[in-house]
């Protein structure tokens, strides 16, 4: 069975599509038989792979009996396959997080992002103790800008809370130009250089390959 990696939180516009998107392309590019499934009533991520990647398989799951069902079938055929999650902590979530080797949990410098953020980790928490551990949960602090206070702010707190977090991305023109373009940052040229170079950084900090060996431990971390 291959890696299962899901992109979950409480709360919309956190960045959730574009690492869904940019994570499944990664990978494929890489030479790994990759899948996305959209647990996004928006669809958002469905369309914007589509466009950017169209050799990349997409399913549409949308309940959560199609999530327990389907997912570990898609898996089974694939090297990674990557969930984007609804926004919101609904039965949907929740079946995501019940199949999910590792949970990534994007998170914006606002009061309102970090509420959602501890929300979300109480829900992975309820899935881990289901489980006996998975899925691993790991943070992606999101749309940060350095002199800003809230990035301050939400960098203190991701350390209080306890869990992992990857190296974040800033709020960067690149990812917005990407959506709108249904492309990826890295054929921007050079205005998507600086995106490029870290979202590539945070999806190495994934070592993916190393995982598939030990899932119910989660994708392993440097």
């Amino acid at each position: 069975m291959g890696s299962i990696i899901a992109l979950t939180n409480s709360k919309g516009g956190v960045g959730k599509s574009t690492v869904a998107v940019h994570l499944a392309a990664w990978c494929h590019e890489r030479g790994r038989r990759t899948a996305l499934v959209d647990a996004d009533a928006q669809g958002a991520s469905s369309l914007w792979l589509h466009e950017a990647e169209p050799d990349i398989p997409i399913s549409r799951l949308q309940t959560p009996d199609e999530i327990l069902d389907q997912v570990p079938r898609l898996a089974a055929q694939f090297d990674t396959l990557v969930i984007d999650g609804p926004a919101g902590l609904s039965e949907v979530t929740r079946a995501v997080l019940l199949v999910a080797h590792l949970a990534l949990l994007p998170c914006g410098p606002s009061v309102l992002d970090l509420r959602a953020l501890q929300e979300a980790i109480r829900v992975v928490e309820q899935a881990q103790r289901i489980r006996g551990g998975a899925p691993r949960a790991v943070l992606v602090p999101n749309k940060l800008q350095v002199q800003y206070r809230l990035t301050q702010e939400l960098l203190a707190a991701v350390q209080a809370l306890g869990v992992p977090a990857l190296g974040g991305l800033r709020l960067r023109q690149a990812f917005a130009d990407a959506a709108g373009q249904g492309t990826l940052v890295w054929r921007l040229g050079l205005r998507g250089a600086a995106a490029t170079e870290e979202i590539t950084r945070l999806f190495e900090e994934l070592h993916i390959h190393e995982s598939e060996a030990n899932h119910e431990s989660g994708v392993a971390l440097s």
